[in-house]
């Protein structure tokens, strides 16, 4: 399901789970969260809100020069993984 304002889409499934994605805020995906909870009773099921929470948070940014991920995966193989042939993008965790 989709809404245009937040602008987000939410995954709904049969469990009563949901997961909301694309807000810009924590404030925004709770909003978000809340209208979709509303849309389903509104649809004539028993919704309720409840056990709202925040599960991950997405940043993004360009650094305006290329980063060549092989050497930066092998200068930091402790922390990286880097497998172009199943995902383009270097995973970085340091924890």
């Amino acid at each position: 399901m989709r809404i245009r304002e937040p602008k987000t889409t939410a995954l709904i499934f049969a469990s009563g789970k949901m997961v909301c994605t694309g807000a810009k805020s924590e404030h925004l995906s709770k909003l978000a969260a809340r209208k979709y909870a509303r849309i389903v009773q509104k649809l004539g099921f028993p919704a309720k809100f409840k056990d709202f929470k925040i599960q991950n948070i997405v940043g993004s940014c360009d650094v305006k020069f290329p980063i060549r991920l092989e050497g930066l995966a092998f200068s930091h193989s402790a922390f990286s993984s880097y497998e172009p042939e199943l995902f383009p993008g270097l995973i970085y965790e340091r924890c």
